[in-house]
């Protein structure tokens, strides 16, 4: 903080007192404090992943690689809402072929991401879920430090929007930082 300020008030000694201030408000979006440059301790790390969420990059994992948490847990939600509703339209049958199909394609996708963790020397655990896909995300934030989402998680892109209406609503409701992929 007291950098800002030395900062402000060499550029901008002469003017008036009223205007300082609102000088010194609008730069603090943009200029980053003591406290916003130091490193955030971080000890555990939730990947929610789903069959929208595509390959996680490897920029990711050494990015967490970096922080060295505690643990990583790893989890793909399948949606339970899609799953009532192919229940309620096609029958049971169909809706426990859907639900095998996700199951197969969650051990698919947490195997890759399992494989890169170690790669990385990162500690992990996985779960495979049937729920629904944000207010689930939403809740378990509690438990972690850091959430990594990719940008597609919970519905494709469309020409319109590079991120899901999900991604942004988990953001909007979460207090713990994000990182997008």
């Amino acid at each position: 903080m007291v950098n800002i300020n030395r900062l402000i008030l060499r550029k901008f000694r002469n003017i008036a007192g009223s205007r300082y201030e609102e000088i010194l408000k609008s730069y603090r979006e943009f200029l980053l404090t003591e406290e916003e440059m130091r490193i955030p301790r971080v000890d555990s790390v939730l990947l929610a992943i789903d069959r929208y969420s595509g390959e996680v990059p490897e920029g990711v994992f050494r990015l967490l690689e970096h922080y060295s948490p505690q643990k990583v847990t790893v989890i793909y939600v399948i949606d339970r809402n899609t799953y009532r509703l192919i229940r309620d339209t096609l029958g049971e049958k169909d809706a426990e072929k859907f639900r095998e199909r996700e199951s197969e394609l969650a051990e698919k996708f947490l195997k890759a991401v399992s494989s890169a963790l170690d790669a990385f020397g990162l500690n992990w655990s996985r779960e495979i879920v049937f729920a629904e896909k944000t207010e689930y995300v939403e809740g378990l934030m509690n438990d972690y430090d850091v959430l990594v989402i990719g940008k597609q998680y919970g519905l494709e892109s469309t020409k319109t929007h590079h991120i899901s209406p999900l991604v942004f609503r988990i953001v909007q409701h979460v207090t713990k930082p994000v990182v997008l992929y």
